[in-house]
């Protein structure tokens, strides 16, 4: 009989992102917000954690000491795991309103995208951008999904700016309007892909030839209008499952 108050399962171990690590001296130090959230979880020295960092390494690390500017912490072991798709793929969602963008990056975030480059469109509800607000989201999104990337997170630009951007690989366009070209009628194999996503009121006509003159290629959803930031996952999904590692066909590197 379980008792009440007591949680099951194994214990959770904090994960941080540090961007420069030395292995080879087999110590480094961690300060900035890293350092902040050690202290917020009032962890102190003989802690032990994991840490990535931008060389797609993983350390097992013990502190041995939390001081005012820098917690010291020695490397115990070092490994480089397998977790991130073989798909370079870009998500390109029109702003959206408040806790609806955060949700997209943190999704999108752990469903494996390498970029997402916000646009503004004519149709957008949403105002403004939160750039720095939704970096932090997916850093926060990569360290809880062991991922070995925090993914990129551009400033919103307008679509006309994006889809002239020079992208390699397929270059697609999520419309409700495209009722004939589904994912299975684009090549089977890519390396790289850049999707874009409307807003809430879609996107306008002028805006669809324009991304079409740029070589951007329309594609359907399914036979049911989503909500905007279902069809930016959606798009995502269906993305990662034809391409990249979400299916048995998939490859990760």
């Amino acid at each position: 009989m379980r008792r009440r108050g007591l949680r099951s399962g194994p214990a959770v171990t904090l994960r941080l992102f540090v961007p420069r690590v030395d292995a080879s001296g087999g110590r480094f130090r961690i300060r900035g917000a890293e350092l902040r959230h050690l202290r917020t979880l009032r962890l102190a020295a003989g802690a032990a954690l994991v840490v990535f960092d931008e060389h797609g390494d993983e350390h097992d690390v013990r502190i041995e000491r939390l001081g005012a500017s820098a917690a010291e912490a020695v490397i115990v072991a070092t490994r480089r795991p397998v977790r991130e798709s073989a798909l370079d793929l870009v998500l390109a969602p029109a702003l959206l309103k408040g806790t609806k963008m955060d949700l997209v990056i943190e999704k999108a975030t752990e469903l494996g995208v390498r970029r997402i480059a916000p646009i503004v469109c004519r149709h957008d509800v949403a105002h403004g951008a939160r750039t720095e607000r939704w970096r932090r989201i997916a850093l926060a999104a990569a360290k809880q999904c062991g991922r070995m990337v925090v993914p990129l997170v551009d400033a919103p630009v307008a679509l006309g700016a994006l889809v002239r951007q020079p992208w390699t690989g397929l270059r697609l366009l999520a419309w409700e309007g495209e009722r004939e070209r589904p994912l299975v009628a684009l090549p089977a194999t890519a390396a790289a892909v850049v999707v874009a996503v409307g807003p809430e009121g879609g996107f306008a006509a002028d805006e669809i030839a324009d991304a079409a003159a740029q070589g951007f290629t329309t594609l359907t959803l399914g036979p049911r209008v989503l909500r905007a930031e279902t069809a930016a996952l959606a798009a995502v999904l269906l993305c990662q499952h034809r391409w990249g590692d979400l299916s048995s066909a998939g490859q990760t590197g």
